[in-house]
């Protein structure tokens, strides 16, 4: 799906093609993918990277793509630690030495594409950064983006929600909207279930359920 294909199917299942109708569109479209981004969030956008982390080094470059961090762990001793997030200034303030080293226990932005872990780790550690990726909006000028990639029915459902709304066919905004929140739950179900498989591929059996194996993404 595209941003004309998309407008088309809007269109044509609207049976509606006035001026006003066409002109209100991206920002139906722009709506839609706003519902998207609060109804998936944590459940179906997020994505993991995994870095080996080298000791002494306090600087982790956000995972391409990255716009929203939403967690940081590493493993400590074969048990997998969530980093807290604390302003950069904190981290200053908290370990203003960054050649000292320690157990890693905060993160935070140093640029926007630069993350400071305080303590330094005196040793390497694994590392898995969850993230949430950049989604531009889709338009005539950039016709597609990670929802028309991945989440093209939700995309449409929503669109029609907002399609109905608009031209205040309130009768079919419970139709559309069920079939949007089934399609969002389903994306979710994905998402946790390819975390899960992750989550036996990533980890080695031989050094226990936490245990990350080395260059696996």
């Amino acid at each position: 799906m595209d941003f004309v294909t998309l407008v088309s199917a809007i269109i044509a299942t609207s049976e509606n093609d006035g001026p006003e109708f066409l002109g209100a569109l991206p920002d139906m479209i722009q709506r839609a993918q706003d519902r998207m981004m609060n109804d998936l969030d944590d459940q179906g956008l997020v994505s993991y990277s995994s870095v080996a982390v080298s000791a002494a080094t306090a600087q982790v470059s956000v995972p391409s793509g990255g716009e929203i961090i939403k967690t940081f762990s590493i493993e400590v001793s074969g048990a997998r630690t969530q980093l807290k997030h604390r302003p950069y200034e904190y981290l200053l303030d908290y370990w203003p030495v960054s050649a000292s080293t320690g157990t890693p226990k905060y993160y935070g932005f140093k640029t926007n594409t630069q993350l400071r872990i305080a303590p330094t780790p005196s040793a390497t550690v694994d590392s898995e950064i969850g993230f949430i990726p950049q989604i531009t909006t889709i338009t005539s000028a950039s016709p597609t983006n990670y929802f028309t990639t991945n989440c093209e029915n939700a995309l449409f459902y929503a669109s029609m929600v907002e399609a109905s709304m608009f031209m205040k066919s309130f009768n079919t905004v419970p139709a559309w909207s069920q079939e949007y929140s089934t399609e969002i739950d389903r994306l979710r179900n994905r998402a946790r279930r390819s975390r899960q498989d992750d989550m036996q591929t990533n980890f080695s059996p031989a050094g226990g359920p936490n245990t990350l194996v080395k260059g696996s993404d």
